[in-house]
């Protein structure tokens, strides 16, 4: 996609705040006013101004895109081949309400995603499908960000949290028509003014890069909306075994299965990390959300974690009928050698009262085997998530069913949400972030083309007749 070019423009930051506040007090009330520059809200400033609106962004930190620094590891794992691929999509994302993504991703998909940083200058590569920066450095795409925004003129407000949102009725415009604004309050006491806004602000997850939840209370109830509590997700799994100290810092392929009311819903395998409180690694965090919103519900949970995913059920069976013919004169440590990690085997046994060092002799056929089908089964009772400064998604916000197919509120004309605000929440992999670009770039061209209509109002009539400064410098010749 072509940017639209622009001159030099006014640098974000400190100094921009200044400037910001002077304009919007009076003629230069922006068309799109964004709340929150985080990834959803940089794509939602960036396409807002790309349609030609005056565009406002306001930040609580100190820079922008204060998240993506710490995302993929520092790497920024923008998107996923895979979602090139014709996905089911209800296999990557969890939507609180059921609600179908199809349509929003067939107007921004991960194609145009990668398409949008390559036409600005910033080369990609992927890894098994997961998408990087080339520099695989997260400040690469949060940089590029900040370019982008400055050529397109974005004003940009940093260190102002927004504590309020509301209509402010009978304000004048920029040609002196009452109008239907918006006021943006911040805890510094200023005040903003915009003809739409977009909700960007993030939801409950990583509060140590500003994300507090306060977005939630902007809308709901004053603008009619409702909100799906908000809980942490791609997160670990807590539980109070005692045993799992035994294995405390293994690093191990696993395949985890997770049951809610004493039925499998769902697995996923690679890297199983184990520690003294629970369970952790991308395995364990694919299945967080649905764990999470279970034991939110009281329901019971259950891990059950095989340590052994490579091998098919008919070689495990020939294994240990290979294994229990072998000379059960050694302790068992020695007996069950070379199947998995050591550590693993001492929580094994910790969980069944053995010692390592007892002889395999001593225990019945039985009870060997036993032993053996917990290295394919061994199952975990989960009580809790670790916390929101722990976890990298909010699972639950705002239902997607309370917007239209331009993520525009149904109750609150004008207002526009997108990101993790919302109740959908991906898989690790990049599908967040591209939740983020996709619910941003549908916001912002959905904000700024309805400046555009004729039906908008004064702004409208302003755009058929001249620009709104023209329309001023007539009056004033009257």
């Amino acid at each position: 996609m072509r940017m639209n070019s622009a001159g030099p423009a006014e640098a974000p930051g400190r100094n921009a705040a200044a400037a910001v506040r002077t304009a919007t007090t009076g003629a230069g009330i922006p068309d799109v006013a964004v709340i929150g520059a985080g990834a959803s809200g940089c794509m939602a400033a960036v396409s807002a101004a790309m349609e030609g609106a005056e565009v406002l962004l306001i930040d609580a930190n100190d820079r922008i895109c204060r998240k993506i620094y710490a995302t993929g590891n520092g790497r920024c794992n923008l998107t996923n081949l895979r979602l090139s691929q014709d996905p089911v999509l209800g296999d990557l994302y969890h939507v609180g309400g059921g609600e179908d993504l199809t349509a929003f991703f067939s107007r921004f998909s991960a194609a145009d995603h990668i398409a949008f940083w390559e036409s600005n200058g910033i080369r990609l590569h992927d890894r098994q499908g997961y998408v990087y920066p080339r520099t695989d450095q997260a400040s690469t795409i949060a940089e590029a960000y900040e370019k982008i925004l400055r050529r397109l003129k974005v004003r940009i407000v940093l260190n102002e949290r927004v504590t309020g949102l509301e209509r402010a009725r009978g304000r004048k415009d920029r040609i002196g028509h009452a109008s239907d604004l918006f006021k943006i309050e911040t805890h510094t006491g200023a005040a903003y003014y915009a003809r739409k806004v977009i909700l960007a602000g993030g939801g409950m997850a990583g509060p140590q890069y500003g994300c507090s939840g306060d977005m939630y209370a902007l809308v709901a109830p004053r603008f009619g909306h409702t909100v799906r509590k908000p809980l942490p997700a791609l997160v670990q799994l807590l539980s109070d075994d005692k045993s799992l100290k035994a294995s405390s810092g293994v690093r191990c392929s696993a395949m985890i299965t997770l049951y809610i009311g004493g039925e499998p819903v769902c697995s996923d395998s690679g890297e199983l990390q184990m520690t003294e409180k629970g369970i952790s690694g991308i395995p364990v965090f694919q299945l967080s959300a649905l764990a999470a919103r279970a034991l939110e519900d009281g329901e019971g949970v259950l891990a059950e974690l095989d340590f052994l995913p490579e091998l098919s059920d008919k070689d495990w069976e020939q294994e240990m009928v290979r294994r229990l013919r072998e000379d059960r004169n050694c302790m068992l440590s020695v007996f069950f050698l070379g199947l998995v990690n050591r550590k693993i085997l001492d929580l094994i046994f910790r969980r069944r009262g053995l010692q390592a060092e007892k002889k395999a002799s001593g225990l019945t056929g039985e009870d060997l085997t036993a032993i053996m089908r917990d290295m394919r089964a061994f199952r975990v009772k989960i009580n809790g998530t670790g916390t929101f400064a722990q976890a990298q998604v909010t699972s639950g916000g705002i239902p997607l069913s309370e917007t239209d197919a331009d993520l525009q509120s149904k109750t609150a004309a004008g207002l526009y949400l997108a990101g993790e605000l919302l109740d959908v929440d991906g898989l690790c992999g990049g599908y967040n972030l591209q939740w983020a670009a996709t619910s941003g770039r549908i916001a912002g061209e959905g904000a700024a083309k309805a400046c555009k209509s004729p039906n908008s109002g004064a702004y409208g009539e302003a755009r058929e007749k001249g620009s709104g400064q023209d329309q001023i410098r007539k009056k004033r010749r009257k």
